[in-house]
């Protein structure tokens, strides 16, 4: 008997593949805001305060040492001249004997005490004065700077491929297996 054998060889393809290749490259864009405040400077110098109490005080008769000198010459004038006028009124009063006046009364009249006088007077006010300055004032504006960088975006492209070959070649064979004699028995 005789077998037939088939021995059958499918054919295979191979694939040469090349992936695709996408680099990406990204730079970010970069945005620097920067703030200056505005500056304000004020400078304004004390104000000046000036209080002269003199005229107050002389006329209280607390004086200073000019004003002192001044009060003591108008007093010793005052004084001197009273005196000078007592003397020509006791020489007026002995020198008229017709009148037959005592020196004893002469003296008893001047040494009378005599009427004080009152008087009201006012004060001189205190001296104020006050200097003002201005005031002095300087402004920075503030602002806002900006500094920007762009950003960018860089790609860079392969193509793939893809290549196919015969790995393996297709085949059918047959071949004849046994006798053609039956074997006798």
């Amino acid at each position: 008997m005789i077998d037939l054998q088939v021995q059958q060889q499918f054919g295979r393809i191979g694939l040469k593949i090349t992936p695709f290749q996408y680099d990406l490259t990204t730079h970010p864009a970069d945005l620097e805001i920067q703030q200056r405040p505005a500056e304000i400077t004020l400078e304004q110098p004390a104000a000046t305060l000036e209080i002269d109490y003199t005229p107050a005080r002389e006329s209280l008769g607390f004086c200073g040492i000019v004003a002192q000198e001044r009060v003591f010459n108008q007093d010793a004038k005052a004084t001197c001249d009273a005196g000078i006028s007592r003397r020509v009124f006791e020489g007026e009063q002995f020198a008229n004997i017709s009148k037959k006046v005592s020196v004893a009364r002469i003296v008893t009249q001047m040494a009378e005490s005599r009427q004080k006088e009152l008087q009201l007077v006012s004060t001189q006010p205190i001296r104020i004065s006050v200097t003002n300055h201005p005031v002095d004032w300087n402004v920075n504006t503030g602002g806002v700077s900006v500094n920007s960088t762009l950003g960018s975006v860089h790609g860079e492209f392969q193509s793939g491929s893809v290549h196919s070959f015969m790995e393996q070649n297709p085949y059918i064979q047959f071949h004849a297996v046994g006798s053609i004699i039956d074997g006798l028995k």
